[in-house]
């Protein structure tokens, strides 16, 4: 009795095995046919290689399998093939029931400064390198090559320079990625001298490792919240912009907005307002919305002309299907506006279905004229603070903001293709998920993976919250 009760539990609790090499054939057959099935690419005639794309990488994948033998192969094979879209809202990431990396380092990390060299920006008490000497070479490749071999080409958009920053930190790190070669020795600028440095590596555990990274790619995700700074200064922490009510983003923003909202008058009339996103990867544009319509009104909208011309959605059931989830789980807190959007969209996508049509064209993705004077714009400066990670819903949050007359502050921010709004699935592995856009952008003013500048960069280090305060202090708009 007792071994029949104990062996089930036991059997869950146990790891489970995979043939790698199978599961990377399976998966990645999977991320070609759900590209295929439901991604706009395919059918889209302004891009006529997305195809040829995908099944190049497809094929890269399949002959990479026999060399695979375990999870690092696996997943490296997977995140190349997913890098070679392009397209930061083609993702992959992990599961809960994925297994762990076995990872080691050098004893310190490089991250890419402002110039474009890279530098040791974090380091162990035993490290043969002190903080701040450039990387030169590595086994004879230059620092740049070696960094778009061993980086660049698992991650994706490697000629946008704000990606070197984001992701830049991972060239020093081993995760077993078994189709690159590790670096043993590397020539450094030290003091004005180059000095050769071998490399010994070692373990290190992901808890130690993730701040050190964060440290390399300088992120910094302060907690959604509003304050004011002591000289009336209006400063809102928005790091994210998760759609989800249950994510932190979706408990905590609506407050902020409310505040903003409740305490209008006082707002735009402060010397300055902020709005922070570093550490905002993307999420719901509706939130972005809602602070504009605060600010500027929505009297505003209608005039502007920052979006696309029009919208296309590939018609699929997967995306459907998605789409009445999200209305559903988000309905609790999306304004007027968005609720009808998902009614409309779902709408049509579902008629277009019907009759066979693949592509859904919206026929109302322009703003509608809002009745009545607009309110009083703020008084001073509007300033939102941008960093390397910035991109989707962030960078239609820039988009908008911009176009009212906010100033861009920070660093580049990433940038994304014309495709858009993704959907989520679990491949058959089931140890990772894959993100997939369901609509494309048809004449968008930013063009396809194009960053945006900032009208003034900051020269720290976007992590350096005190300090990016004491250089806001100082803008020239602040003094008008």
């Amino acid at each position: 009795m007792t071994i029949a009760i104990l062996l089930p539990f036991l059997l869950a609790a146990m790891p489970v095995e995979h043939d790698w090499s199978q599961a990377l054939r399976q998966d990645a057959q999977a991320l070609h046919d759900d590209a295929a099935n439901n991604h706009p690419g395919p059918i889209n005639t302004l891009d006529p290689e997305f195809a040829k794309r995908n099944d190049a990488g497809l094929a890269l994948a399949l002959n990479r399998a026999g060399e695979v033998r375990d999870f690092a192969g696996y997943w490296y094979a997977m995140k190349a093939y997913v890098a070679s879209f392009e397209d930061g809202h083609m993702g992959f990431s992990t599961t809960g029931d994925a297994p762990k990396f076995d990872t080691k380092w050098p004893g310190f990390l490089t991250g890419f400064d402002a110039t474009g060299a890279q530098r040791v920006v974090s380091r162990a008490d035993d490290a043969p390198l002190p903080l701040g000497a450039r990387l030169a070479s590595c086994g004879g490749v230059p620092a740049e090559a070696l960094a778009a071999e061993n980086v660049g080409a698992f991650e994706g958009r490697w000629f946008i320079a704000s990606r070197h920053i984001w992701r830049g930190g991972e060239l020093f790190v081993d995760r077993g990625n078994p189709f690159i070669k590790r670096p043993a020795t590397c020539v450094f600028e030290v003091g004005g001298r180059l000095e050769q440095v071998s490399l010994t590596w070692k373990a290190i555990a992901p808890e130690a490792l993730t701040p050190r990274l964060a440290i390399a790619s300088q992120v910094i995700r302060p907690p959604v919240g509003a304050r004011m700074l002591p000289d009336g200064t209006r400063w809102y922490a928005l790091s994210d912009f998760n759609g989800d009510p249950a994510s932190d983003a979706g408990r905590n923003l609506p407050g902020v907005i409310a505040g903003m909202k409740a305490d209008r008058a006082a707002l735009v009339a402060a010397p300055a307002i902020i709005l922070d996103l570093r550490g905002n990867n993307g999420g719901s544009s509706d939130w972005s919305r809602q602070i504009a319509a605060i600010l500027w009104g929505e009297q505003r909208f209608a005039g502007l002309d920052v979006d696309s011309d029009s919208v296309e959605w590939r018609a699929s059931d997967a995306n459907i299907s998605w789409l009445v989830k999200m209305r559903e789980q988000r309905k609790a807190i999306l304004s007027p506006e968005a609720g009808r959007w998902f009614d409309r969209t779902i709408a049509g996508m579902q008629a277009a279905h019907a009759k066979g049509e693949k592509l859904w064209r919206d026929p109302e993705d322009k703003e509608p004229p809002v009745p009545g004077d607009p309110p009083t714009p703020p008084h001073g400066p509007v300033y939102f603070i941008t960093d390397a990670g910035c991109g989707s819903a962030c960078l239609d949050a820039a988009d908008l903001w911009k176009a009212l007359g906010a100033i861009q502050i920070g660093q580049q921010t990433s940038a994304d293709t014309l495709y858009m709004d993704v959907r989520q699935d679990v491949l058959p592995s089931g140890v990772s998920r894959l993100s997939v856009p369901m609509k494309v952008y048809r004449g968008r003013k930013r063009g396809s993976n194009v960053p945006l500048d900032p009208v003034h960069a900051f020269p720290g280090n976007m992590r350096d919250t005190a300090a990016l305060e004491a250089w806001v202090a100082t803008l020239p708009e602040r003094g008008r």
